[in-house]
């Protein structure tokens, strides 16, 4: 497993790096990361939006086909064909109406996973030999006060953490002082947040303002799953008040307070930050493409497309009059 994070976090790490160098500021480049990864998926929200239009436009038609099976002992199976029927002539998946969008995200919650671990790396663009080398450093200085030595994915957070300690040693060792001051730099300048390490989990059993993270991650979460559960009621009302939709709508959020708290606390400020891009992208796809005009331009088209369909017909009808 920890080789399939190391590979995913390759691409993540170096894009994360490049905005870091770029902004020079490393809350900024989660933060447009984070805005990236939204303008990627932003054809998936926009085709959803469109998608629950259409299925609003079939209630109608759905609860006909419901009504004439009504009481029927094979009614379950007739109507499940004909609402197939009825989706393949109107050209309507259901399945668009998903998970898609929140599925995609994990692999780049673990990518981004990947790279929070390896600033050294991937920010400040240390050698894998020097990594090593102060890694190794550290492991001896936590060996000698009877520490436990740091190994997997943490190795790099560690040398920050005990750079100070581990100082000396690593001059000694050959380590250039204009290597260590940039380590020094990052972690007292851009890998903070309230004065504590973005490393840190945040956890309430312990009494910090990291707990604002998971805090803010459900606030946050909450408003844009309320903003779809309402324009959800007022297009689709047997849709939203469904047992599936209210524990996606309540449920989310929740989990996404317990979320946080699993991860270091740069993916929980990437985890508000995106849930803040969501709650607008709700509101700005939900008024470009309301069900009314979504529905309205569909309708329009329907008409053009059958007074098309229609001309043609008397044209052909036509010359085969003639002749």
């Amino acid at each position: 497993m920890t080789g399939l994070y190391d590979a995913i976090a390759v691409p993540f790490g170096w894009l994360l790096g490049q905005f870091y160098n770029l902004l020079g500021n490393y809350l900024v480049a989660i933060a447009v990361f984070a805005l990236l990864v939204k303008i990627v998926l932003l054809p998936s929200a926009i085709s959803q939006q469109k998608s629950s239009a259409k299925q609003a436009r079939l209630q109608p038609k759905l609860r006909r086909i419901q009504e004439r099976y009504k009481g029927d002992k094979d009614a379950q199976r007739k109507i499940q064909e004909e609402q197939q029927a009825l989706y393949q002539r109107e050209g309507f998946n259901p399945m668009n109406q998903g998970c898609l969008p929140l599925l995609i995200q994990f692999p780049i919650i673990i990518g981004l996973y990947g790279a929070v671990y390896k600033p050294l790396t991937y920010c400040l663009h240390i050698g894998e030999s020097t990594i090593t080398k102060l890694t190794e450093l550290v492991n001896a200085y936590l060996e000698a006060s009877g520490s436990k030595v740091v190994t997997g994915r943490a190795v790099e957070i560690s040398v920050i953490d005990y750079l100070d300690k581990i100082w000396n040693s690593a001059l000694e060792s050959g380590i250039g002082e204009k290597v260590l001051q940039s380590i020094k730099l990052f972690g007292d300048k851009e890998f903070k947040i309230f004065g504590l390490q973005l490393s840190s989990n945040p956890s309430f059993k312990e009494a910090n303002l990291l707990l604002l993270i998971p805090i803010l991650s459900f606030l946050t979460s909450m408003a844009s799953s309320l903003v779809s559960y309402i324009r959800s009621k007022r297009t689709n009302p047997n849709q939203a008040n469904n047992a599936t939709m209210g524990c996606m709508t309540f449920g989310m959020p929740l989990f996404s307070l317990y979320f946080v708290t699993l991860f270091p606390a740069a993916i929980g400020i990437y985890w508000i930050i995106n849930n803040v891009y969501s709650f607008i992208q709700v509101l700005l796809v939900g008024r470009i493409y309301s069900p009314e005009k979504v529905i309205a331009k569909t309708m329009v088209e329907e008409t053009i497309q059958r007074r098309s369909k229609e001309a043609n017909t008397k044209l052909i009808a036509a010359k085969k009059a003639q002749e």
